[in-house]
């Protein structure tokens, strides 16, 4: 059932339609129809109280079911902590709670929500096993078992752009900073040694490794919530069932994406030219070592992988895979929206096994499917193509999604019964330390090409 409105006519909000100080760099879609800005003028507020009351009776119906429900969030990676190599299995939720809201702000003139969120306490289970690399060669030791953890609070605080789909809004663009509380943990090893400690950042724990993996699924989470509660929002009945308005409204906020689209896409392409020229399409992500162990009758036996001549790219294929969202405040104006790679592939040109002292060796190479970037920019005044571009003070893109790797590996021969292990660290090379790479690199050439300091 569609929300109906009441609305309070005595209430009339008090708008800001020409946000920049200077006239020239005014927002030439913040131009708006006088019956329009009335409407809106009366419901905004409501809007969001409205929104904020929704998330609140979705926070108490669902907590009772949601709570229990066990989800996982990562099957398996791998990263690296100093000289540690850290694996972690099956990580999933154990308790969780729906997303509360503690604050809105609804901007329907910008098609922004100003958003404080609370996603309570989330209690997490997972294998882990830690190598520590640096002795590796002296002493094979490695420590492994059952990590239970359990996140006090987690808030975020920042602002959404939804789109008008049909009759209803959809979240779309999502620009949050994260605050993760306290983390009590309790680890019951493979020789029945259990431990337990509390710490006061998720970057003191084996966590930090995964955070990015950890705020994906709070933004999840909240994307899940506000889908639910935009959907029932009805255009039609927010807008009285005036057509006319509706028809307004859409047009207006159409208009804007194109011209914010327009600006993202005119800046894209000499970026890519950039990368052409100066050759990096294709990256170097170097070669890496690692240790493994097999079981050979009643014992373990370990030995090494060593990959090198590692590239990945094609870095030239940048471009914007959906509407931008734009959000004006005061002389600010930040620009944020999603990005990505028509092409993300690679190779490490050879690899070495070595076990028992004999081993294969052969080449890797590697194929993904979908990812996803975001990127960010903060201008001082409104930008209407790449003649602004010294406007432009600061910007972030961040490649931070990769789906379906997949890795070919020639010539294991004997070893392809831990064939698993060492995709297991290639997946989560490529979904780490390759990304973190490929980020470095495409933030360095925007920020040179629009002369901005890192």
């Amino acid at each position: 059932m569609k929300w109906k409105w009441v609305f309070v006519p005595a209430f009339i909000a008090q708008l800001s339609i020409c946000a920049i100080c200077n006239p020239s760099d005014s927002d030439p879609a913040r131009k708006v129809d006088a019956d329009l800005s009335d409407a809106i003028g009366r419901m905004q507020l409501d809007f969001g109280a409205h929104l904020k009351r929704a998330f609140t009776n979705s926070h108490i119906r669902s907590n009772g079911i949601a709570i229990q429900q066990h989800q996982v969030i990562l099957d398996q990676t791998f990263f690296q902590d100093g000289g540690n190599d850290v694996m972690i299995k099956d990580l999933r939720t154990t308790r969780s709670e729906s997303p509360r809201l503690l604050s809105i702000n609804a901007d329907m003139l910008q098609d922004i929500l100003v958003l404080t969120v609370d996603f309570g306490a989330l209690s997490l289970e997972c294998e882990y096993e830690v190598i520590n690399e640096d002795v590796m060669s002296l002493l094979p030791v490695s420590s492994s078992g059952i990590l239970n953890a359990t996140i006090s609070n987690t808030r975020a605080h920042g602002r959404v752009g939804y789109i008008m789909n049909g009759d209803i809004m959809e979240a779309r663009n999502f620009d949050l900073q994260y605050d993760i509380g306290q983390i009590y943990l309790e680890t019951l090893s493979s020789d029945d040694i259990q431990s337990q400690s509390t710490r006061e950042s998720i970057d003191e724990t084996i966590f930090k490794g995964i955070r990015r993996d950890i705020e994906q699924y709070f933004e999840e989470q909240l994307h899940q919530q506000l889908g639910h509660v935009l959907g029932d929002v009805s255009l039609m009945q927010l807008f009285g069932e005036n057509g006319d308005l509706v028809r307004k409204h859409v047009t207006r906020s159409q208009e804007r994406a194109l011209i914010i689209n327009g600006v993202i896409d005119s800046l894209l392409e000499p970026i890519r030219q950039q990368i052409i020229e100066q050759r990096y399409a294709q990256i170097s992500i170097g070669g890496f070592k690692k240790s493994f162990k097999k079981r050979v009758g009643f014992i373990s036996v370990w030995g090494t992988f060593e990959a090198s001549g590692g590239w990945v790219g094609d870095m030239s294929t940048i471009y914007r895979t959906g509407d931008f969202s734009v959000h004006t405040e005061g002389v600010n104006v930040t620009i944020f929206g999603a990005l990505g790679l028509g092409e993300f592939s690679g190779y490490y040109s050879k690899y070495k096994a070595k076990f028992m002292n004999v081993g294969p060796s052969g080449r890797i190479t590697v194929t993904t499917g979908k990812n996803s970037a975001k990127l960010k920019l903060t201008t001082n005044g409104w930008i209407t193509g790449i003649e602004d571009i010294k406007k432009i003070i600061s910007l972030d893109f961040n490649l931070e999604k990769v789906d379906n790797v997949r890795v070919y590996i020639t010539g294991l021969g004997l070893l392809n019964s831990v064939v698993s292990t060492f995709i297991t660290w290639i997946v989560a090379i490529v979904k780490n330390d390759v990304l973190k790479i490929v980020n470095k690199m495409i933030n360095n050439l925007i920020r040179n090409y629009l002369g901005i300091s890192s």
